[in-house]
Formats: C-alpha cells, structure tokens, sequence
C-alpha cells in the first residue's frame, strides 16, 4: 500500500493530518504505531474468528476478509471494500486453507454458518460442506426427557396454531430424528510440509463436541475425535501427516489437547472460561474471564501469568520476522488499551476511546505488520508498525522500577542486636541443629495430616482402588427448592464399574429426594451429568453443608467427595421479616 510508504518516510503527515485520519486514537510519545486508515462508518459487525487477513488472489497482496454479522462476506483492499458476497446465514467462525499444489496459490475460504460451511474460491462460492449429523437413538431420548429438546421438537412448540402443530407433526412424524450439529469454531493445519501456503486441511469442531479433520479439498471427514465439552476456540501445532496437536477451550473452563488424533488426559482446568487462545512457537497463552492472561507449554506447564486491568475482549499472536524473529502476544481491554507484550515484558500500548470486538494483525497489502482492529460501534481502524521500530530496545527499557534505586531507611546497630549477632556466631552449630530438627518435625506432621486426609477420603482424588474421579457440583436455585447438579468424569484409562454417589446433610435443614445414585459404569474421558433435588424444610430458612461421596463397591474409602456449602433460603427469610414487621 502506498499510502504507508509515505507515512514511513515521514515526509507527508504532520501530528495534526496524524490525528485526523483516526480521531479516537490517542497518540503516545515514542509509539511505534502509525494509524494508517480510519473510518468511522464502516459498520462491520464481526469479532476476531470471523475476521482473516488472506492473500485472496495468491499475488501477494493481502486482503481483510470479514463475515459480516449482516450475512456479507466483505474483502477490502487498502482503505476501501473490493468486493461482497451473500452468506447463506449469520456466521460463526471463518478461516482459509489451500487445497492443491497449483500456482497462483490460491486459498479457499470457509466461512461456517450454523451446521454449513460455505468454501469460496477466488472470492466466488464454490462448495458447500455440511458437519454429520447425529441420530437420536430410543434410549438416548428417553435419558433426556425434560432435560434438551431437538431442533425439531423446538419447531413444533414454537407454532400457535393447533391446526399448523398437527400438519407439522403429520410432515415430520415418519423422518428418521437426527441431531444437527452446529460449527462454533475453525482453524487449519498444514498437511505435510511446514510452509506459509503449504496444502492444509480444515479442522472444525461443533457443538456436539466433536471435532472433524476435512481432506484438502474441504469435502470427505478423514478424522473425528469426541471431547468433553464444546468447543469456543481452537489452534493447531505441527503436520497432519507427521506429528500433530489440536489445543482447544472449552464452554466448561477446561483445555483439551487431541495429539495425532488422540484425546490426551492432561487437562488444563481454569478458573472462569477463556476469552482467546493463542500459539506461540511449542506454548499456548490464554486469556480468561478472570482478567488473566497465562502460558502454558503444550505438555500442560505453566510457564507464567499475568493479571490485567480490566476485561479482555480481544487476543491476537503477533509475529514479525526483520532482522531476527520477534514473536509476542497483543492484548486489547475494555477500557480501549491495546498493549503488544514480549512474553511477560509490556513492550508498548496503543490507546483507543472505543471497546474492541475484532483484532488481527500481519500482512495487509504490501505491509507485513498491520494491525487491524474493529471497534464495537463498527469503526475499522488501520495501524501499521514502523519499520524503523526496534522492540528489542522498548522491551530491555522495561527494567525494575525507579524505587529500587532510593536507599533504605537503616536504623542504626543496637547493643541487643551486637549481642544476637555475637550469639550466632558463637552458637552456630547448635542453633543449625535446632532448625533442622524442628523442621524435620514439621514435614513429619505435614505427612501424617496428608496420610489422614487421604485415609478418610476428603481428598479431591484418591487413588487407593486404582480410580481418578473427577467431581464438579454446583447448586442451583433460591429456595425453598434447590438443585445440586453433578458432573462426573472418569479420568482414568480403564472403566469403573458399580460405584455409588451418596449425600450427607442434615435431616432438620433438608429433604433430599434421591440420596443414593447407583452408577453402573464409567467410561474413561465421558462426562457424567446428575441432579438432584433438594428442598429446604427450616421454617428460619437456616444453611449448612451438603456432603457428597462417590464410593465404590467393595471400599469405606471414597474415591472422591465434595462440600457443598448452601446458600440461605431467601424466600422463607423474606416471609420471617414481613411476620416480624406486621407484628
């Protein structure tokens, strides 16, 4: 793009033209980001797996491809839209693969929408795939009667009309009941060869928990693996042919790794869900709800973490290969700040009056260090990182604070602390002696507590029968009618058989329905879910703890347990207070 050879060179725009081009941009001294392009009413309605930067036509002018909430594919070029194309719904994820080895190297770019995905060659559609359904068994109806609805039956509740349900019930009644699947993210990973344009396959995973590999043309599923929850956003790391792994989040705050089409038992558990997830060379980093922002190598490590100062909406991998490769993450908060770090050095800030729903940087056009951002009133905004722009130096000026350097107040040497001093000299072997002693006592009596927690089963997993079980309840409701739902995994490799969830409470505080839940069977990496309903009978609407167990068949030891702690039953607390003030 012409436009940031000039803004290079310095030669065209002053601070005032600077400004104008992007009114809500805040220009910082020293920043090494120059805004190229701003337009305020660009309307896109779009986050950042909807947004791509991709050399549409394979002649290494890169353009921004957005699936526009509007149900509009859009491609601009430089500071205008190049072309426009219909979306046969509103999409849910976008990205781009290339399907064959011929030149030009064009991608193909597949847009997910719903249960389709619409595959567009040279920005013209070119084939749509659909994700496999899943059909509905006998049994598996009745085991969740009450629970979810299919997409059919949701059909029928949502007609008025009693001569319409009828007509719609005779039209349906002798088709086979299948379950759509829905597409909630993509990526794609390199088939053989570790090149930018290399022949790639399309990863997609749905909201069946399920996660389909495509062949390079994008038509036939040549691999699907089954996770444990739904899958929000997911990357990809090495070759298909070779050695690969598939890291993805999940809607239940959890972080599964598929490697060469496995499902790995080390599980990353997090403390709210993930708003991004990002890879960097063998690590991940991922952004939670919890305003954190952590790494973890592949293998499940953490490598380090860092608490932010407000929401993140956005994460972006920002990668630039100049005289050597510098490779980091852009973070974008609610408050407007977009900051680029360098592992955990806060390399530099760019600060915008506007919340971010969509972020990518890389190339654009002819610049290969663009950073695209889409603001929430739909503004699209340009910035392009200076060529002479040296972050090595910005990030060694991140050092120890100014404080470090300020004296500390001393006081002066007492004639108590001269007499300490000569006693350690003159006592040393003893007073060693002494600690040592005392802290082998101490890691004594840590082991016989950790020896009894075990022994009496509160441990969070106890392994005396061979089992790892894993437990998650959470209560529900504000009384006087509560619900404890259970979810239960099994995240051992062998089947566990003939195992029982019992609860403990206090028989004034609660009446519990179903105190004893026989499980069958276990199977490894499935997860389980229970409820369970509870009603408050205290006429104070009083709270204890509620005590649950999962035991096995032949042992007094619980392989797992769980407190729940309930909360006070507002209702009766309320009705407590309006006797008090009528009396």
């Amino acid at each position: 793009m012409p436009l940031s050879e000039d803004t290079e060179k310095g030669d065209v725009p002053s601070s005032a033209s600077a400004e104008s081009a992007d009114p809500s941009i805040k220009k910082t001294l020293m920043s090494p980001w120059l805004s190229a392009y701003h337009n305020a009413v660009a309307g896109i309605k779009a986050g950042s797996n909807c947004m791509r930067l991709v050399d549409v036509y394979g002649d290494g002018d890169a353009k921004l491809v957005i699936a526009d909430g509007d149900q509009r594919l859009k491609m601009f070029k430089g500071s205008s839209l190049h072309g426009e194309q219909a979306i046969l719904g509103v999409p849910s994820s976008l990205s781009y693969f290339y399907s064959d080895n011929s030149r030009p190297r064009i991608p193909a770019i597949a847009v997910a929408s719903g249960p389709y995905i619409f595959i567009y060659r040279n920005f013209r559609p070119h084939y749509r795939f659909t994700v496999p359904s899943r059909s509905r068994t006998r049994s598996r109806n009745f085991q969740q009667c009450g629970i979810r609805l299919s997409e059919r039956s949701r059909g029928l509740l949502a007609i008025d009309n009693i001569e319409e349900q009828a007509e719609y019930v005779s039209r349906f009644m002798d088709d086979q009941l299948v379950e759509r699947s829905f597409v909630t993210c993509m990526t794609s990973i390199n088939k053989s060869m570790d090149d930018k344009d290399a022949v790639s396959c399309l990863v997609v995973a749905s909201e069946s928990c399920m996660v389909y590999v495509l062949d390079p043309q994008g038509t036939t599923v040549i691999q699907q693996i089954k996770v444990p929850g739904v899958p929000v956003e997911i990357v990809a790391v090495g070759l298909l042919d070779i050695e690969y792994r598939l890291v993805m989040t999940t809607r239940n705050s959890t972080v599964y790794t598929i490697k060469n089409g496995e499902l790995l038992r080390s599980v990353i558990e997090l403390e709210l869900p993930a708003c991004g997830l990002v890879q960097l060379d063998k690590s991940i980093v991922i952004a939670s709800m919890s305003r954190k922002l952590t790494s973890y190598h592949l293998k499940g490590k953490k490598n380090w973490s860092l608490t932010m100062g407000d929401d993140i909406v956005a994460l972006e991998a920002f990668s630039l290969r100049r005289t050597k490769e510098t490779r980091g993450v852009i973070v974008a908060l609610h408050n407007g700040e977009v900051t680029l770090y360098n592992e955990k050095v806060k390399v530099c800030t760019l600060s915008t009056d506007m919340v971010l729903t969509g972020m990518r940087f890389g190339q654009y056009g002819r610049e290969e260090a663009s950073l695209v951002l889409v603001q929430k009133s739909g503004a699209l905004s340009l910035n392009i990182l200076k060529r002479t722009a040296s972050l090595d130096a910005i990030s060694a000026a991140a050092g120890p604070p100014p404080e470090q350097d300020i004296p500390l107040n001393i006081p002066k040497k007492t004639t108590l602390y001269l007499e300490q001093t000569q006693r350690e000299r003159d006592q040393a072997t003893e007073m060693h002696r002494h600690f040592q002693r005392d802290l082998c006592k101490l890691r004594l009596n840590t082991a016989r507590a950790y020896v009894k927690i075990i022994k009496d089963g509160h441990g969070l997993v106890s392994y005396s029968t061979g089992a790892a079980i894993r437990l998650n309840a959470q209560v529900l409701g504000i009384g006087p009618s509560f619900r404890i739902k259970l979810n239960i995994q099994n995240a051992g490799f062998k089947a566990v058989t003939s195992i029982t969830v019992a609860f403990q409470f206090d028989h004034e505080l609660y009446c519990v329905k179903q105190s004893l839940i026989p499980i069958p069977l276990l199977i490894p990496n499935v997860l389980y879910h229970y409820a369970v309903d509870v009603d408050s009978i205290s006429q104070l609407g009083a709270a204890d703890n509620v005590s649950i167990f999962v035991c096995a068949k032949e042992s007094s030891i619980p392989l797992v347990s769980a407190i729940i702690s309930m909360p006070l039953c507002e209702s009766k607390i309320l009705f407590c207070l309006v006797n008090c003030l009528q009396k």
